[in-house]
């Protein structure tokens, strides 16, 4: 029997079989009793890898039956900066996408548009246990890994760097890579520090490694402003797509939406979805730790007053030269005041 293709997705391929098995009228009774009907909006999502705070949204969604009609061909493998590379080439519909990113590939003749929450700034600095250093500060110089140089993750370390007057290229020995690569130089020693994302600052924090910093706090530090706000990416698609995908774009923006009413209202459901997260049931003490440090990663908020925010990211990242210029038109929109 030959393998079914991963991009079918589980809910294609079991509705499929279920509706083969019924014939043509049970195919009829699947439609009726709230099954996705053949012509509902599909899109292709991103199946998040583990070690990534956006790998627990595909098992809430579709264990809380948060999918609506909308029928998801999921895609493996993707993880900070393939993920935006993937949305590039059309391999995704929809994925994570910071407003810098957006600038930038809008900048390189890519319109996209964030449509809907994703998630809140989530990088951290972390140093060993028995490390010297107390500050990024301390660390330049020093060998330190970093997410993907394209992701959403490194280039809010650059400019929460910049607002407090430093060049992060070119301060540090920067390592950049996979995630879960930047963990494994960490841990062997290889490097000073790390400036890594949820749940791996979890994990490293549970094993006794200590957090020096947020970008979150950084960038409040040099701006002002509250950290709380500082949005890290958001759910991107090309103009495009969104302009021939309402439907799908609405559910995809109401699904994630509702994912992260799901984790403010039972928080544990994090640590009960810990294997999503890469992290196995023999580091109890990270798990623990989930709902108190994950929670207020996923976002509840889209339209304005996240706007306000995405604005003053791209303005502070065309002052300090990490854009061109903010683009001319707003990568973003609220789909419930009409796109």
């Amino acid at each position: 029997m030959s393998a079914i293709p991963h991009a079918l997705g589980r809910r294609s391929v079991l509705r499929a079989g279920l509706a083969g098995a019924l014939g043509l009228a049970g195919a009829s009774l699947l439609s009726a009793c709230g099954g996705p009907a053949a012509d509902g909006p599909t899109a292709k999502l991103e199946d998040v890898q583990a070690g990534t705070a956006g790998a627990v949204i595909r098992p809430i969604a579709e264990q809380n039956g948060l999918l609506g009609d909308l029928t998801p061909d999921w895609v493996g493998g993707t993880g900070p900066g393939d993920v935006q590379n993937k949305l590039l080439s059309g391999a995704l519909d929809a994925a994570s996408m910071g407003p810098l990113g957006a600038a930038v590939a809008g900048a390189a003749g890519a319109d996209l548009v964030l449509i809907s929450n994703s998630l809140n700034n989530h990088v951290r600095w972390l140093v060993p246990a028995n490390s010297p250093y107390r500050t990024p500060a301390d660390l330049r110089g020093k060998r330190v890994a970093t997410p993907p140089n394209n992701s959403d993750a490194f280039r809010s370390a650059q400019l929460a760097a910049a607002v407090n007057g430093s060049d992060l290229t070119a301060d540090h020995q920067l390592f950049p890579g996979a995630v879960l690569a930047g963990l494994a130089l960490f841990d062997r020693g290889d490097v000073e520090g790390i400036i890594t994302i949820e749940p791996n600052a979890t994990r490293l924090v549970a094993r006794g490694a200590r957090q020096i910093a947020t970008v979150g706090e950084l960038w409040a530090r040099g701006t002002g402003e509250d950290p709380n706000t500082l949005v890290l990416n958001g759910q991107g698609v090309t103009r495009a797509w969104l302009e021939a995908n309402q439907p799908a774009a609405r559910a995809i923006a109401s699904m994630r939406m509702r994912a992260h009413q799901v984790v403010h209202d039972r928080p544990q459901v994090l640590a009960d979805l810990h294997e999503s997260y890469g992290i196995p049931a023999s580091e109890p003490a990270a798990i623990a730790l989930l709902p108190q440090r994950m929670r207020d990663v996923y976002p509840l908020t889209w339209g304005e007053p996240v706007f306000v925010n995405l604005r003053r990211q791209l303005q502070v990242a065309a002052q300090v030269g990490l854009v061109r210029a903010a683009p001319a038109r707003e990568p973003w929109v609220d789909l419930g005041a009409g796109a």
